[in-house]
């Protein structure tokens, strides 16, 4: 395997690009994370059922990611990933420069989505496929933990811009584009065979696999909470900002540049039951937080604990490198990681796609308490995650990270 030198030390040559692509898809991610519900609100004038109805379709690729990588099966999880973030980047691109028209949003988001979808059971694959001595959750935490520091600098840049430059949102959008065509073409340049991954089947449905096809359809109403109606609590709610979000967005990744490695390692030494069982103990009490803290606190307080629970409720978005790491310790051939991963996807997104209609319905036709309706269900989510993450075997604490 090729290597490059930097310093004293020596990196394998894939190894480096693939630290290059993180960080320029960190870029992309603060820029989602911090600016997208705010453009959508305060430049596009979305209410809370526009912003609902805008995810059903935006999470459809999600629902066809095992056929479309199903059909893109022979180029390899290289190449699969080149397409989606080119595609994902083009996407970005022309969301950044349309103007308050629901159509035109519907579609370039949906793009956008299409690429970020395809990317995600390959990114997962391909990280674990750098791990060494079977230490997938270690390998995950500290490549997620090195595209938290590139969100950091970069919700540190978009803070200071917003609030000091009039920078505009298109200006943003269309840079986070950029960095994530350029992410495409970089893994065009990857060139380990032992990277090229092509999968013996073009789709993976195995009765074997059924707790991870479960934990993919409960995650995918677990992370609507988060990525849809939390921000929109606090933007709504509580009339906050862009600089809000983008502030507790960056404290999260200051964290996150620490937690997520501590938290892969945790898999490796606990087992994906004591992860998952604590992310849902954490979405709990984020849960109580959001429901009860405007009703029983002074404004300032409330907003302080919603924040709080905010940053919680993101840090175990982590919680996705265990279900990534039980996917590829059951898995019967190496081949068959990424097509499960795609399908457990697909099986998500069953779910995600439904879940904004339903709770913007009930936020919007309860009035002004009808978050509480939304985040109550969100408890009910909680649980049934819990009640899941128990039937997985327990870690055997005398193993060290080999698959069972």
């Amino acid at each position: 395997m090729d290597k490059i030198k930097i310093g004293k030390h020596e990196i394998a040559r894939d190894f480096f690009i693939f630290l290059i692509i993180s960080v320029l898809l960190g870029i992309v991610a603060a820029v989602e994370n911090t600016s997208l519900a705010n453009r959508l609100y305060e430049e596009l004038n979305f209410t809370v059922m526009q912003r609902s109805m805008l995810e059903t379709p935006r999470e459809l690729p999600g629902l066809l990611t095992v056929v479309i990588i199903g059909m893109l099966n022979s180029l390899g999880d290289i190449k699969i990933a080149a397409i989606a973030n080119i595609i994902g980047g083009i996407g970005l691109f022309f969301f950044g420069l349309v103007p308050n028209q629901f159509s035109l949003v519907l579609i370039f988001l949906v793009i956008f989505s299409t690429g970020q979808h395809l990317y995600v059971p390959m990114n997962n694959s391909i990280t674990m496929n750098f791990a060494h001595a079977q230490n997938f959750g270690q390998r995950l935490g500290e490549i997620q933990g090195l595209g938290s520091l590139a969100i950091i600098i970069t919700s540190g840049v978009l803070f200071i811009l917003y609030k000091f430059f009039d920078v505009t949102y298109r200006a943003v959008f269309i840079f986070a584009s950029f960095a994530m065509i350029l992410a495409g073409i970089l893994f065009l340049f990857m060139k380990s065979e032992g990277n090229k991954v092509v999968g013996k089947k073009r789709f993976v449905f195995r009765k074997e696999y059924y707790l991870y096809y479960i934990m993919s359809i409960v995650n995918g109403a677990r992370k609507q909470i988060t990525l849809t109606f939390v921000p929109w609590l606090i933007i709504d709610i509580f009339e906050q900002p862009v600089t809000t979000l983008t502030m507790l967005f960056f404290i999260v990744c200051v964290i996150n540049i620490f937690f997520k490695p501590w938290f892969g390692s945790l898999i490796d030494k606990k087992g994906e039951r004591y992860a998952m069982q604590l992310e849902a103990i954490i979405m709990f009490i984020a849960c109580i937080g959001f429901i009860f803290a405007k009703s029983l606190f002074s404004f300032s307080t409330a907003l302080v604990i919603v924040g709080f629970c905010y940053v919680i409720d993101k840090l175990m978005e982590s919680a996705s490198m265990a279900r990534a790491t039980y996917a590829k310790r059951i898995a019967k051939d190496p081949t068959e990681v990424a097509r499960t991963l795609s399908m457990g996807l697909s099986m998500d997104h069953v779910v995600s796609m439904l879940i904004p209609v339903l709770a913007g319905y009930v936020w919007y036709a309860n009035g002004a308490d009808g978050y509480k309706y939304v985040f109550i269900g969100a408890l009910f989510i909680s649980l049934l995650n819990f009640f899941i993450a128990s039937k997985l075997e327990r870690k055997n604490p005398t193993s060290s990270g080999d698959a069972s």
